[in-house]
C-alpha cells in the first residue's frame, strides 16, 4: 500500500481505517486493475491498428496515447500492490 493513500491524514484512527477498508476491497480493487489493463491493451491494438504516420500531428497523437497509458498504470499502483495482495490472500 503506498503511502500516497496517508497524505494529508494525520489522525491515527483515520489511518486504521483506510488501511483496512483498502485491505476489505480487495475483490474491487483487483477488478478495477483488470479493467485498466484492458483499457490500456485496446489503447494499443488502437495505436497498432491507426496508420496515422502520415499525420503531421503524429508525435503529438503518440505522446498523448504513452501520457494516457502512463496514467492508468499510476492508478492501478495505487490500488495495487504485490505485497499486499500476498498477505491480504
Amino acid at each position: 500500500m503506498k503511502t500516497a493513500w496517508f497524505k494529508g491524514i494525520t489522525n491515527k484512527d483515520q489511518k486504521t481505517e483506510v488501511r483496512q477498508e483498502y485491505i476489505k476491497s480487495l475483490p474491487t480493487r483487483i477488478r478495477l486493475k483488470e479493467l485498466l489493463e484492458d483499457k490500456i491493451e485496446a489503447t494499443r491494438s488502437t495505436r497498432r491498428g491507426n496508420s496515422t504516420y502520415d499525420s503531421p500531428n503524429w508525435p503529438l497523437l503518440q505522446a498523448d496515447s504513452i501520457g494516457y497509458e502512463r496514467a492508468l498504470f499510476e492508478v492501478i499502483s495505487l490500488i495495487y500492490d504485490e505485497k499486499v495482495q500476498k498477505v491480504e490472500k
